[in-house]
């Protein structure tokens, strides 16, 4: 990690890209993934790993593999390529869908997960005295409101679009 920080240091769009990864981390991504995507959304052209390999100063070996994750969440797409051996990357344009369709696959899955081990976990609760039944409430409201939100935000049609009152 180190050493990808000091390698963005001169050039800002590596910089930008490894920043972009730092946050996308927060959703259980890798840095590289982050990284991988800025470089393909901010490019005028479509990239091959090659391309990216030599853009973020990485390894092939690291570059690969996270760009088939990319793909497996629809964050980015292969497009036409000159000849069949290279493949080139462009990133979802669609920055919505994309949101929309981590949040569908990966959050609302955990979310249901936990809602299922909540409901066998209160189930025997009640019959163990180490167990504080208020916060044993108040952990089912925080489980609840998580689904509501996720919800909430999954029925927006465009949740890019912040209404007015919340845009800067």
């Amino acid at each position: 990690m180190n050493n990808m920080k000091s390698k963005a240091k001169s050039d800002p769009l590596q910089t930008l890209a490894l920043s972009v990864g730092d946050f996308i981390r927060y959703w259980g991504f890798r840095r590289v993934h982050g990284a991988i995507w800025t470089q393909l959304y901010l490019s005028k052209t479509p990239l091959s790993c090659t391309d990216l390999t030599r853009r973020l100063r990485l390894s092939k070996s690291l570059i690969s593999p996270a760009l088939v994750e990319l793909y497996r969440f629809k964050l980015i797409k292969e497009t036409l390529s000159p000849n069949e051996k290279t493949k080139l990357y462009i990133a979802t344009d669609n920055i919505n869908e994309v949101i929309q369709h981590v949040l569908r696959d990966r959050e609302a899955l955990m979310l249901r997960r936990i809602t299922k081990n909540f409901a066998a976990f209160s189930e025997v609760a009640e019959q163990d005295d180490t167990i504080d039944p208020k916060r044993v409430n108040s952990l089912n409201e925080m489980i609840i409101s998580a689904n509501l939100m996720l919800e909430i935000i999954l029925s927006q049609k465009d949740i890019m679009n912040l209404p007015v009152e919340l845009q800067l």
